[in-house]
């Protein structure tokens, strides 16, 4: 898909939730606002596992239709960015996530092996769920 299409369907952030089931809230703070640098974006996100993570992303750069990036707050914390690469025959969407917990209990558990597992393997289907979406939008399968 041209990377201008696959970008339109990113920067629509409060749409998100409306084609990637794990997002339960995706909601610029100022409504009516368009995503633009400094927007704060109020998150709710559900995967596999029994509960859900509320974060706060601050939109920290904009530079369409290749790079977003988010400076992440609330039960997560860290970076996360949004890197679209035209390629022959389409556009390839990196999603990079550098955040961590600020909650003790989870920083524990995550030394567990099992818990590691279980958290990789939760936030790899979140992922893959968010791609497989994506993907049938863009196809014009909406749901």
């Amino acid at each position: 898909y041209p990377i201008e299409k696959v970008w339109e369907k990113l920067i629509n952030i409060e749409a998100w939730p409306s084609w990637w089931g794990e997002f339960k809230q995706a909601s610029i703070k100022n409504a009516g606002e368009t995503l633009q640098e400094g927007s704060i974006v109020e998150c709710a996100v559900k995967g596999g596992l029994p509960y859900t993570l509320r974060f706060t992303m601050e939109t920290k750069s904009i530079q369409p239709p290749k790079f977003m990036q988010f400076r992440i707050t609330g039960d997560l914390q860290g970076d996360y960015r949004w890197v679209l690469d035209s390629r022959a025959g389409g556009t390839a969407v990196t999603a990079y996530w550098d955040c961590g917990t600020p909650k003790p209990i989870m920083n524990i558990s995550v030394q567990l092996p099992f818990v590691k597992g279980v958290l990789e393997r939760n936030h790899s289907e979140l992922m893959a769920n968010g791609y497989r979406a994506l993907k049938s939008i863009l196809e014009g399968k909406e749901s």
